[in-house]
């Protein structure tokens, strides 16, 4: 954590000296070389020139506003969370409320509990600004440790931009055996040529996440967590399945994006061709010192790893025109290398080289954007084919639509096909068929009754884990956790509806999310609530003279009881379940957020309802839900 705490103070340093006087800076040009009308010459840049896009997506911009989507992104993932289910300590895994699925037809590692924190390559930015750019991130834990993530980007040039990002944390937690530690690294750089025929995107990711695996807790504990008694309100106190356990998650990867523009015609038309380069490694280790029952035998500690090596090459071409729109012809070749045990000269896995073919249309055409993607497997076992269609309305400015469908068969993933375990009863090799997905979405999004989503899902092939037996291990009645796969041969069908609508009064709003979701299906495999809602009362307005915008208010979440899935240590993955019911239990949390210039200050009293509502509040059947408490933390952004 050393380290963590010398880039912050170096950023911090880099950012100051660049805000100090404009012939500090103009030196700085002369000295490097640079052209003085390379950088920004004015210092009241307006916001929207601070430019963030992903590869291949939309453009954005810095956002420096204090809403509440922006509060309810305040938060380890930086995104909503509405749809997940957090675990009692920050740098857990998440268990899932609603069915959602990743809009690719190729292989997934499959340690689905790592997927959330797992910053895929679509998700990274990169950046144009006109000035450096440096945002802080700090916020507060469970118990001990610390949450920070910081940014800082630069452009040298009006053709050249560089960013370095890191996020750090380290949380104790409540409960025993429970630590989580996360090291995320970024460096992203983008580079147009000045006569604009040559561009690059590249970056590097490394991930390191750790999590002391305590199992849950054991089911006297789950007794005496639910009987209030204050003599196990020091949650430490409460016994677990594991004492030495530890997942470790390492991902590393290397991206080129390159773009030639061939030639460009008069009427705008043009033509270019691509290539993208990205090599990654995974990796997943499970460690115990000492074998437990839970899993079986063993007659050695447990040292569980499993490693994916990819490499994919796509060549692509890019047709922008005003009559046909964006076509975009491109072909993947896709290798990779799988190891289960895989520091072991006994290790299993499997190796190929597989390709895919492409077609991509976008096209704006009477007030609409017609999207479509085609996508199949040219030979291969474990990539599949995708077809997309999406249609949106355009320049309605109280009334916007989408409406789209996705068919796409996908393999599993490697972990559910292949799996070696030193503990005996544990390992797998299985013939799966293709996941298949068909999936009709709607979206109505009005000023007068908010926006409706509607998502209607065929699901075939469904492939999860599921327990071996239900043998007891011990006198107090505990069950082992031996993990095995399944697949669910008939078609599911699942149903989404969700609602979200802010209305206001004067200074007060009420902001309400909504959903209510559906799956018929004759074994219980897909296991979700009927019904999840957030509201939020919360008042606004600027004070102090304007020197301060002040936000503060109430929320409330809520999703129907369910037989959620059980987290599983050892696969990094949860299994179905059906002897626990979970939910059915209140949320309730109090905020305070303030906005000066350009920081934005969080404070926030977490489960304040906790100790009235009876301890029945749980993330997944062993593991309790958080406790109240009290956290703060701030987002501090610096403009030259």
């Amino acid at each position: 954590m050393k380290l963590h705490y010398f880039f912050f103070i170096l950023l911090f340093s880099v950012n100051t000296s660049l805000c100090q006087e404009s012939n500090l800076i103009d030196s700085f040009r002369n000295t490097v070389g640079l052209e003085k009308d390379s950088i920004a010459e004015n210092n009241l840049a307006s916001i929207k020139q601070y430019l963030i896009f992903k590869n291949h997506s939309d453009t954005t911009y810095v956002d420096t506003s204090l809403t509440i989507k922006k509060f309810y992104k305040f938060n380890f993932l930086r995104n909503d969370n509405l749809e997940k289910l957090k675990f009692s300590n920050l740098g857990q895994t998440y268990n899932s409320l609603t069915s959602n699925f990743q809009n690719s037809s190729l292989p997934a590692f499959s340690f689905t509990s790592k997927q959330d924190i797992y910053l895929k390559s679509s998700k990274v930015n990169y950046y144009y600004v006109p000035t450096p750019l440096t945002e802080l991130l700090f916020k507060s834990v469970m118990k001990q440790g610390q949450f920070t993530d910081v940014l800082f980007s630069t452009n040298t040039s009006k053709n050249f931009n560089f960013s370095i990002g890191f996020k750090g944390m380290r949380s104790l937690g409540n409960y025993q055996n429970i630590l989580s530690g996360l090291k995320q690294f970024v460096f992203s750089s983008n580079y147009n040529s000045k006569n604009e025929k040559y561009s690059l995107r590249t970056h590097y990711v490394s991930q390191n996440l750790e999590n002391r695996e305590n199992g849950g807790l054991t089911n006297a504990s789950i007794l005496n967590f639910e009987s209030e008694d204050n003599l196990f309100s020091e949650r430490s106190k409460l016994s677990v399945k594991f004492e030495n356990a530890t997942n470790y998650f390492l991902n590393k990867r290397y991206f080129f994006d390159q773009n030639i523009l061939l030639f460009k015609l008069k009427n705008s038309n043009t033509f270019s061709l691509g290539h993208v380069f990205e090599y990654e490694t995974m990796y997943n280790s499970f460690e115990q010192a000492e074998p437990t029952d839970y899993y079986g035998s063993s007659s050695i500690s447990i040292s569980d790893k499993t490693e994916l090596k990819t490499i994919s090459n796509t060549l692509y071409t890019n047709l922008k025109s005003k009559f046909f729109g964006n076509i975009m012809v491109s072909y993947l070749n896709y290798n990779y290398n799988y190891k289960t045990n895989a520091l072991s000269t006994n290790y299993k896995g499997f190796k190929e080289n597989e390709n895919l073919l492409s077609f991509s249309l976008k096209k704006s055409i009477f007030n609409h954007k017609i999207s479509g993607k085609f996508s199949k497997n040219l030979f291969g076992t474990r990539i599949g084919d995708l077809i997309n269609f999406k249609l949106d309305s355009n320049n309605y400015s109280n009334f916007n639509y989408s409406i789209g469908l996705d068919i796409i068969s996908k393999h599993p993933g490697f972990n559910f096909e292949l799996f070696d375990s030193a503990y005996n009863d544990v390992g797998w090799d299985k013939e799966l068929n293709l996941l298949k997905i068909k999936n009709l979405f709607l979206k109505l999004n009005s000023n007068s009754f908010g926006l409706l989503s509607l998502d209607y899902r065929l699901i075939d092939n469904l492939t999860y884990f599921e327990l071996l037996n239900n043998d007891t291990i011990n006198n107090e009645g505990d069950t082992n956790l031996i993990p095995n796969v399944n697949q669910y041969l008939n078609t599911l069908k699942y149903l989404k509806f969700k609602w979200q609508k802010e209305i206001r009064f004067g200074k007060f709003a009420l902001d309400n999310s909504i959903v209510y979701q559906s799956v018929n299906q004759d074994k219980k495999v897909l296991n979700l609530p009927d019904f999840i809602t957030r509201n939020t009362f919360y008042y606004s307005n600027n004070v102090f003279k304007k020197a301060m915008y002040l936000q503060t208010g109430i929320s409330f979440k809520y999703f129907s009881k369910f037989y959620a899935n059980e987290y599983n240590p050892l696969v990094s993955s949860f299994h179905i379940q059906s002897e626990k019911q979970i939910g059915g239990f209140p949320m309730i949390d109090i905020f305070v957020n303030a906005k000066i210039q350009q920081t934005r200050l969080y404070f926030k009293a977490e489960h304040i309802n906790s100790s009235t509502t009876g301890n029945n509040f749980y993330s997944s059947p062993s593991y309790p839900y958080r406790d109240f408490l009290i956290r703060f933390g701030l987002v501090w952004n610096f403009f030259n």
